[in-house]
């Protein structure tokens, strides 16, 4: 393991014993069943999703030219869960996405910046450009994927957020052959792409870094429901391919030592971390092309927010600006969200209402970026994964 990507050995394995040692070896471990259908299905470039599509939905049978690595990915998944876990997963998922609006500013303010953190974990973004070209319809992508996730039933084996999340999986796959394929690659300093333990902390960013920031904002959630969402997310983490050692890890104490740990062994952000973090809250700011005097008010608010959520010394590190402004945001957000859920609930609205509303408003906000988050095409064409193909490795900082 080198020592530039995983930091302070001795001193996490002090504070987290087994799990330092597990999240060591997840930096060195990938997806082999992802990896291989994608090498198998790569020849047939256009024609891949449709296939895997179906395969899906009608059996591996149902697909005759369907090679047996694909096969065996479809065997692999994970089970259906009993009626009494989806019943909790329903009412966690539920209990977030009545959030709206302020799911979404987690998801675009904690869950997708934190992960500009760590310089290695960001190598396949900076390498091909994903973040940078068209940053405004990947981030509207991500939000999609989330909201086919949220909706109700939406982890069913025949529900779009389901399908969605396999092909995260088999795109991650795709980009990591791709990098592989670049020689740009320095695996021994940086770790598989996309490994096991960026993956999973993705995941935390997910649920408990979602969890948390709402909890700041002034929303409520019970034990239950909050058991609920990681169990929600343990079964969405086996779909997007996190290897079983590391699934009991998805729950709230453990989610919080993963946290620190990644903390402690990981590099603090570089150029390239705090650029994608400001290309990111820039590109959110411009949404609708608005005038520059409200350009500028919705970027320090989205700089408040950040800070506020993820709090003084990561927002330094990832130098997210402060503007006074969003000095205000934690002043007059917190208590609107307690007035409005106190309102709520003296008004006896029911949770499915709230869902219902609050992803509508969000599905709202995509379309008006040209994303249509509906059906199983919201994450990445084929033709994507094409270009993605010729794209050149950048060159080493000097």
């Amino acid at each position: 393991m080198s020592k530039s990507r995983f930091l302070n050995g001795a001193e996490a394995s002090r504070r987290h014993g087994v799990l330092a040692g597990t999240y060591a070896a997840a930096i060195m471990h990938a997806d082999p069943l992802a990896d291989a259908a994608v090498e198998a299905l790569h020849p047939f470039h256009g024609r891949w999703w449709p296939m895997v599509l179906k395969a899906l939905e009608e059996g591996i049978a149902a697909v005759p030219d369907a090679p047996p690595e694909l096969a065996a990915l479809i065997a692999s998944l994970p089970p259906e869960p009993t009626s009494e876990e989806r019943e909790k997963m329903e009412r966690g998922s539920a209990a977030v996405a009545r959030a709206g609006d302020s799911a979404g500013m987690v998801l675009q303010c904690a869950s997708l910046i934190i992960d500009y953190w760590s310089p290695p974990a960001m190598k396949p973004l900076v390498m091909t450009g994903a973040l940078k070209q068209n940053t405004v319809h990947r981030l509207a992508q991500t939000g999609a994927w989330w909201i086919e996730l949220h909706r109700p039933g939406g982890l069913r084996r025949d529900k779009d957020g389901y399908k969605t999340t396999l092909h995260v999986r088999l795109i991650h796959a795709f980009v990591r052959r791709l990098i592989r394929g670049s020689g740009g690659w320095d695996r021994e300093a940086w770790g598989e792409p996309i490994n096991q333990g960026d993956l999973f902390f993705q995941v935390v960013g997910f649920s408990k870094l979602m969890i948390d920031s709402l909890q700041r904002m002034g929303y409520w959630f019970t034990a239950e429901e909050k058991e609920g969402y990681y169990l929600f997310w343990r079964h969405t983490a086996a779909l997007l391919g996190v290897e079983k050692a590391l699934l009991p890890y998805v729950n709230e104490a453990d989610c919080g030592r993963y946290w620190d740990l990644w903390m402690l062994t990981n590099p603090g952000p570089d150029a390239d971390g705090v650029a994608l973090a400001r290309t990111t809250l820039d590109s959110l700011a411009g949404l609708g092309d608005p005038w520059p005097v409200t350009r500028r008010l919705q970027y320090a608010i989205l700089c408040g927010t950040t800070r506020w959520l993820l709090g003084w010394n990561h927002s330094e590190a990832l130098k997210i600006p402060r503007t006074v402004v969003g000095g205000l945001v934690p002043f007059v957000y917190k208590p609107a969200v307690r007035l409005s859920e106190f309102v709520a609930g003296l008004g006896g609205a029911s949770r499915n209402e709230a869902v219902a509303r609050g992803i509508r408003k969000l599905a709202m906000g995509n379309a008006a970026v040209g994303v249509v988050p509906e059906g199983t095409h919201v994450v990445s064409a084929p033709e994507r994964l094409e270009a993605l193909a010729k794209f050149k490795p950048a060159p080493p900082a000097p």
